[in-house]
């Protein structure tokens, strides 16, 4: 052996296409198509998930440690939360996803600030 790849002489390339038929052109366009799919599945499973995965755990981490302390004191600017007309349910002031750490009422504050001051 002289060291030459074992395919050596390349072997010669598909013909062109207008002296192929109808099956050797589908054969010829599936190799491609298979490597293609071949490497989108390995893409797609070696390397997206594992990231989305690894992404996903980071997220939640990180919003574990920025749910650890409340938000800033509440500060009742005109121009903020100027409702024309109260929501139809409960006292009109807590919208409809209202959560009590998180969420100012108009005009009053946190829930947590007031709970502090009594």
């Amino acid at each position: 052996s002289s060291g030459i790849n074992a395919e050596w002489p390349l072997r010669p390339g598909p013909k062109p296409v207008t002296e192929m038929n109808m099956v050797e052109i589908d054969k010829f366009n599936a190799q491609a198509g298979l490597i293609s799919r071949d490497r989108w599945w390995l893409f797609t499973w070696c390397v997206m998930v594992p990231i989305t995965i690894a992404q996903g755990v980071r997220s939640y981490y990180l919003e574990i440690e920025h749910n650890k302390h409340y938000p800033e004191p509440y500060v009742p600017y005109e121009n903020i939360q100027n409702a024309d007309k109260p929501f139809p349910w409960g006292d009109g002031k807590r919208s409809l996803f209202f959560h009590p750490k998180w969420n100012p009422i108009p005009g009053e504050g946190y829930l947590w600030e007031k709970k502090d001051d009594e």
